[in-house]
């Protein structure tokens, strides 16, 4: 935890350091307005581990404002820092190709329109990001595999992930999903992770929406790293409420000719608590005769896994949430968003979450709740495969 802190203390203060310059240059405040600056921008570094020291002392109000207030900066900081980089490589540009000619100085852009032009992009950005934020997608998906006899019903596999419910994301939130849910009305139900973000007493009221949702063959769920963040118990208990059975690390039969497999979120042991990722271990040997489906919340294929599953599902990337933060997701994250076709043939997909963490916003990246649909084979070809 002491080098989680120093790391993000490190590169998010200096993400902040790199605004409140500009901020400098454009105006020079002098005195009480630079103390004022000074102690905003201390408030804002340190505002998300305030945030979780006030929750757990129950004063929610004032974590819930200051949640918001900090999350939305962050996203202002991110956004400033890759605007900001980009006037500042433009202007370099124009000094080092500096040309003899009266008025070439008049395009460099001064600190104070800089600041203007970015701040208005910003609020554009945030407006769009709460749009798009409000709208869950239900993206739908079609596999057909010769592991259901031919001739069977289909099977509808309803997926959610990173939901994040806690302190921003709720009951209002968590009502349209499983609006979502019973439209759908799939056979199975799957949390693939960070369906928790918090353990604010409130959450215990809203456990019971999930009671409306009893899918003829189960819901299944996984662990993932904010569940273990929040506390593993507390988390674990809040998903048997809901009535899910909870994999770690084991295996599951739900109907004839298929299985659950799930593992925990390795963040576990950066806690230091008792978790279970040896999927190795818990995936049953390759059989002809069963759909094995593997529950993980980080979309990462080992190579001794392959060939062992057929469908893996799996969330945590939220697919980017806000652009241009995908760009960064992707190079970490290849299999970010999506279906994909393995070479062993067995498939991912991952889902871009049905919440939000931090930020309250979404840009290029709508949340989801995932439909998957397993059906025999068939002359008609496989939808959803990109």
């Amino acid at each position: 935890m002491l080098i989680f802190l120093l790391v993000y203390f490190s590169i998010y203060g200096g993400m902040n350091l790199y605004l409140f310059g500009k901020v400098y240059l454009a105006f020079r405040p002098s005195g009480l307005r630079l103390l004022l600056l000074a102690l905003f921008a201390l408030l804002m570094v340190t505002g998300p581990v305030i945030v979780r020291m006030l929750e757990r002392a129950d004063f929610l109000l004032q974590a819930r404002v200051l949640a918001l207030v900090t999350y939305i900066w962050m996203a202002a900081v991110l956004w400033f820092l890759f605007l900001g980089l980009a006037v500042d490589i433009f202007n370099l540009i124009l000094r080092a190709f500096a040309i003899p000619v009266p008025g070439f100085s008049k395009l460099l852009i001064p600190p104070q329109m800089s600041l203007a032009v970015i701040s208005a992009i910003i609020l554009a950005a945030m407006a769009w990001g709460l749009v798009e934020n409000s709208r869950v997608r239900v993206e739908r998906v079609s596999i057909r595999t010769p592991l259901l006899k031919p001739g069977s019903a289909p099977i509808r596999i309803a997926q959610i992930s990173d939901l994040h419910l806690g302190l921003i994301v709720g009951r209002s939130r968590l009502e349209k999903v499983m609006s979502l849910i019973r439209q759908a009305d799939p056979h199975i139900l799957v949390s693939t992770g960070d369906m928790v973000d918090g353990m604010a007493p409130h959450l215990d009221n809203i456990s019971g929406l999930f009671d409306e949702i009893k899918p003829p063959m189960g819901k299944f769920a996984v662990m993932g790293n904010h569940e273990f963040y929040v506390g593993i118990s507390k988390s674990i208990k809040f998903h048997e409420r809901a009535g899910f059975r909870v994999l770690r690390g084991e295996s599951v039969k739900a109907g004839d000719n298929i299985v659950f497999v799930g593992v925990d979120d390795p963040a576990g042991s950066r806690v230091g608590r008792p978790s279970w990722t040896d999927e190795n271990a818990a995936l049953p040997d390759s059989s002809p005769e069963v759909f094995t489906v593997l529950l993980k919340h980080q979309p990462v294929i080992r190579d001794r896994s392959m060939g062992r599953f057929n469908l893996q599902l799996s969330g945590h990337t939220h697919g980017g949430q806000i652009f241009p933060f995908n760009v960064i997701v992707k190079k970490r994250y290849p299999m970010m968003k999506g279906l994909y076709d393995l070479e062993s043939g067995s498939y991912i997909y991952t889902s871009r979450g049905a919440g939000t963490w931090g930020p309250p916003f979404r840009v290029m990246s709508p949340p989801e709740l995932t439909v998957i649909t397993l059906l025999p084979m068939g002359p008609s070809p496989m939808r959803g495969v990109p």
